[in-house]
Parts: C-alpha cells; sequence; structure tokens
C-alpha cells in the first residue's frame, strides 16, 4: 500500500486550526499516520488546508464521505481524495512554487 492511497486532502479549515483538530475529529475512522496543515512560512498561520494519511485505505474513504461538508469552528470541510497529485499539490506548497489545481 503507498502512503498516497489513504490520504486525503482537506479544505476549508479554520486558519486558527493546527493539526490536532483534525486528528481528533478523523481519528475515530481509524488509524491515522500523518496530519499535515499546511501554514504560511512567515505567519506560520494555517493557510486553510492540510492532508491526513491514514494506515488503510478504506478507512480514508469512509472518513471523506462522511466529513466531506462538515463543519469546525465555523468552517466548512471539503474532503478529497488525495494521490498523486496531492503530493505535486503539497509539495508546489512547500516550496512556494505555483500549485497544482485539480
Amino acid at each position: 500500500m503507498s502512503s498516497e492511497e489513504g490520504k486525503l486532502f482537506v479544505a476549508g479549515l479554520n486558519f486558527n486550526n493546527d493539526e490536532q483538530p483534525l486528528e481528533d475529529h478523523f481519528s475515530s475512522f481509524g488509524p491515522i499516520s500523518e496530519v499535515v496543515v499546511v501554514k504560511d512560512r512567515e505567519t506560520q498561520r494555517s493557510r486553510g488546508f492540510g492532508f491526513i494519511t491514514f494506515t488503510n485505505p478504506e478507512h480514508a474513504s469512509v472518513a471523506m464521505k462522511a466529513m466531506n461538508g462538515e463543519s469546525l469552528d465555523g468552517a466548512l470541510w471539503e474532503a478529497k481524495a488525495g494521490g498523486p497529485q496531492c503530493q505535486e499539490f503539497e509539495t508546489s506548497v512547500t516550496n512556494m512554487e505555483k500549485p497544482c489545481l485539480y
């Protein structure tokens, strides 16, 4: 199993959130191997999106369906399946290049 198979892209995060609220909400669907909230390099404030990687891709699928459209701290979440485009997007944002949009 590649790490991309269990990865979710989560958008619509509150700009004050860090990894803990995401892990708290999504961990009820199964074991999580990684939670990343993408942050602004200068302010270290959330950019409003992140990635969650489940150890089991089936858990990621269930979580995506259940959490898509849910809200936390007044922000409406959008959860999408990860994959190679997620890796490109995460890398481009981290390197401050033009992000890949899908």
